[in-house]
């Protein structure tokens, strides 16, 4: 049942907060988690769901950084290990 309600409760940017968790029903237990980039969320801390969806005023350098070395990491790999026909 939880999984069936998961892609019903998306939460458009800029929405007020929920009180309670659309997916679990919990209430008042929520956790940020910035994209690094764009958005912020207030995730429910049982299930994960997004709450609420704020944009970022600016970028989180540390965060960006992060994304941006994970990245070139893939590259690297990538190309260090490029795919063969089979």
């Amino acid at each position: 049942m939880v999984v069936e309600k998961v892609p019903r409760s998306s939460v458009p940017p800029d929405e007020a907060r929920a009180l309670t968790c659309r997916v679990c029903g919990n209430r008042d237990h929520t956790s940020a988690w910035h994209d690094g980039v764009y958005r912020i969320h207030q995730l429910c801390r049982e299930c994960g769901v997004s709450l609420a969806v704020q944009r970022a005023a600016a970028p989180d350098p540390l965060l960006a950084a992060d994304h941006a070395r994970q990245w070139k990491e893939i590259r690297r790999l990538r190309n260090e290990y490029p795919r063969h026909p089979s």
